[in-house]
């Protein structure tokens, strides 16, 4: 009986299992938002489908399809649609159904748009020359085969040639249509904003912000980064100081440390107990310049460029409006905004037109470069002009979580500001860096030691012998009486 038992439980049990399994299953199924569908010629997504979804991604989840894996079941999960047709080619009669009898937002992008039901009765257009998308003029024209489209749809953007204007975005209903994406010029602050309001999603009302302080290094005056820092403080502006501890100067075959202005070091030293966020630049090796400054008591929590070391990074001349987060879980700031610019007058003005193109773009990021050699006067215009703009929320890197792993390092930042902070060099590993950066000061001590170690054993021989003697002579003078 109790065998019975036993097995009417162990299926309960099973049964529950199944049902927990169906239904986080169908809850994941449900939660897939928008599928990206691709067709190009190598059956592989292009750089411009990877930029749509870098995009996308910053609205809703995506998934990135290839055209040849479409079915009408797979659709079913999905609120939204974008299609982007990079060549002409005949749309498989699977694929072709399954997106036809979709009934969420949809937006179809370039070529083979009449294979679809909700383009079948357009007509080809010419092959023309864009000059100009909306009111973004091209720096360079773009050849494009015109289409034209079925009276019943509306027309939300032209686009312009020489001297006549095309239907380049149109809607109709849940469909919409788009010419062609061209991700370049001050286009690429515009499709955000486009794509969002086609496929109706809800536009982020904020862009986060962060200022770097750059170009610190040995050369760096310690006066005038102190009153820039000072300045910032004032302001109540979080930044973060971007260090090149070895700077390897190729004209005269010299390395430049950081310790050789003993004055800057001892500053970045109280900067890193006062909280500061430090990153690290470097030229050459990595790993050996973030040894070099945590045993300087200076803990760098995000790099300059990639690194396997950080999980985080920066990065400049970047194309990514976005903060973004691979699979591996690195994370990069993009320096979107630029560098202040190295003229006597309207140094800001570059950034500022900058930012004004990403507040176009829904949640962008802002990374602001402020070189260290730089005036502190420009930081009152940039804080009249971020106090001016509330949607633009600074980040205070130093509250988000990194961490920094080495064979001789660990950095562990956490998100309430704290670090936690393991070294396991030896005493050899720790002669051995030393005696890179200062071989000959070494050799100097070294040879000063020998030499003290030398007069040393001269004058404990000569006290040892004097001693002897006078010993010796005491006894020969008690002996012969």
């Amino acid at each position: 009986m109790r065998s019975n038992y036993s097995f009417w439980i162990a299926i309960g049990l099973l049964c529950f299992y199944t049902f927990t399994i169906c239904d986080s299953v169908l809850a994941a199924e449900k939660n897939r938002d928008t599928a990206l569908i691709y067709v190009t010629s190598s059956k592989q997504p292009t750089i411009d489908v990877l930029a749509l979804q870098d995009m996308l991604e910053n609205f809703t989840s995506v998934d990135v399809l290839s055209i040849e894996d479409v079915n009408e079941q797979m659709l079913q999960s999905y609120k939204r649609l974008v299609v982007m047709n990079n060549y002409p080619t005949r749309i498989p009669p699977n694929a072709l159904s399954a997106i036809n009898q979709f009934s969420g937002s949809a937006i179809l992008i370039g070529e083979n748009a009449f294979q679809f039901a909700p383009f079948s009765k357009w007509k080809e257009g010419p092959i023309v020359e864009l000059r100009a998308i909306g009111g973004e003029v091209l720096n360079n024209p773009i050849k494009w085969k015109s289409v034209i489209p079925s009276r019943d749809f509306d027309i939300v953007e032209r686009a312009t040639s020489l001297n006549k204007t095309y239907p380049f975005i149109v809607k109709k209903n849940n469909w919409s249509f788009i010419g062609d994406f061209i991700n370049k010029d001050t286009l690429q602050y515009q499709w955000p904003a486009i794509m969002g309001e086609l496929l109706q999603i809800a536009k982020p009302q904020t862009h986060p912000a962060f200022i770097v302080l750059s170009d610190i290094n040995m050369k760096t005056d310690m006066q005038k980064l102190k009153k820039l820092v000072l300045e910032f403080s004032a302001k109540k502006l979080p930044i973060a100081l971007e260090v090149t501890p070895i700077v390897v100067d190729e004209s005269d075959k010299r390395s430049y440390y950081l310790h050789e202005n003993k004055k800057l070091l001892s500053y970045l030293q109280k900067l890193q107990k006062e909280g500061y966020v430090f990153i690290l630049s470097s030229s050459n090796s990595t790993e050996k310049n973030l040894e070099y400054l945590v045993l300087r008591k200076i803990y760098p929590t995000i790099s300059q460029g990639d690194s396997f070391l950080f999980t985080s990074s920066i990065q400049q001349d970047s194309q990514q409006l976005f903060m973004t987060q691979s699979e591996d879980n690195h994370t990069i700031y993009p320096i979107t905004a630029g560098s202040m610019a190295d003229i006597e007058t309207y140094s800001f003005y570059p950034v500022k037109q900058k930012i004004n193109l990403l507040l176009k773009v829904p949640s962008s990021i802002i990374g602001i470069q402020y070189p260290a050699y730089f005036n502190a006067s420009y930081v009152q215009e940039l804080a009249a002009y971020l106090s001016e703009h509330p949607q633009i929320e600074l980040l205070n890197l130093r509250q988000t979580k990194q961490q920094v792993i080495s064979k001789n390092v660990s950095i562990k930042q956490h998100e309430n500001g704290e670090q936690t902070i393991q070294l396991a060099f030896t005493k050899i590993e720790r002669l051995k860096i030393l005696f890179d950066e200062r071989p000959f000061e070494l050799i100097l001590w070294a040879l000063v030691l020998i030499v003290s170690l030398f007069v040393t054993l001269f004058f404990i021989s000569t006290l040892r012998l004097r001693i002897t003697l006078r010993k010796r002579l005491f006894e020969e003078r008690k002996t012969n009486g």
